[in-house]
């Protein structure tokens, strides 16, 4: 059965900015979207999150998906809305569960509710934050939510942080370190691409074609949880700073 999250949020609540965060995944990989729409009168957070679920399905279809799909959300009102369980009062609200329902119908879609607590919805809810400017969110790929990733809390926060910019820069991304080894630190290549899965060992390989070890390093960080292309933007920093500190020893000598 695939999975597909969504999260929404508007700030301010109501009538502020409303962002949509959905990740699915499909075929083993994790694929995400986002969007965002400019302040106005109507926008709510239960618009955001029936909006980010429908965007969601929208985009699972247009890749293909077949389903079954088990459908998770940490809004108990979508959530028990959708399934059936709660009844939906407000018009805006019903209009789009009409809507969602109907796509739902027209793909011949099997779809399963689950409610989850925020804190197992972390990408969503990350791609979910509306941003201040009408700039599109960044649209990456992920293969480990960071918040389940079994890593220290504080590189769990560090991760979350860098994965909020759409940039992070040569800095931020030189203090982004492990602290010590963790699960994944000893963790060889070929085990590595197992867990990672092709598309994104794929990736690594064509970045990283004649070094196995950044190859590697790329991965753990995936599996920890940092975005496919700030992963590989990691490992391109500490190969630059690993190579300027070699050639400074040897000026020395």
């Amino acid at each position: 059965m695939d999975i597909l999250n969504f999260d929404g949020a508007c700030d301010k609540n109501p009538d502020g900015r409303m962002g949509f965060g959905w990740v699915f995944r499909l075929d083993g990989q994790l694929i995400n979207g986002n969007g965002q729409r400019t302040p106005k009168s109507g926008n709510t957070n239960n618009v955001a999150e029936y909006t980010a679920l429908k965007k969601g399905l929208e985009h699972y279809i247009r890749l293909n998906g077949k389903g079954p799909l088990l459908v998770k959300g940490d809004s108990k009102l979508v959530i028990n809305q959708m399934a059936g369980k709660w009844k939906i009062s407000n018009t805006a609200l019903r209009q789009l569960a009409t809507q969602i329902n109907k796509f739902i119908d027209k793909h011949d879609l099997i779809i399963k509710y689950e409610w989850i607590p925020r804190e197992k919805n972390s990408i969503a809810d990350n791609l979910a934050a509306p941003k201040a400017s009408s700039k599109p969110l960044p649209r990456n790929r992920y293969v480990a939510d960071v918040r389940q990733a079994p890593i220290p809390k504080k590189l769990q926060e560090h991760i979350i942080k860098i994965n909020r910019d759409p940039s992070p820069g040569f800095k931020a991304m030189l203090k982004l370190k492990v602290g010590g080894r963790d699960i994944f630190s000893g963790k060889p290549l070929s085990e590595l691409v197992t867990e990672a899965g092709p598309d994104v060992s794929n990736i690594a390989k064509k970045q990283f074609a004649d070094n196995e070890a950044a190859q590697a390093s790329v991965l753990r960080w995936m599996l920890r949880g940092l975005a496919v292309d700030h992963a590989v933007h990691k490992v391109k920093v500490d190969l630059k700073v690993n190579a300027n500190a070699s050639s400074k020893r040897r000026g020395v000598r």
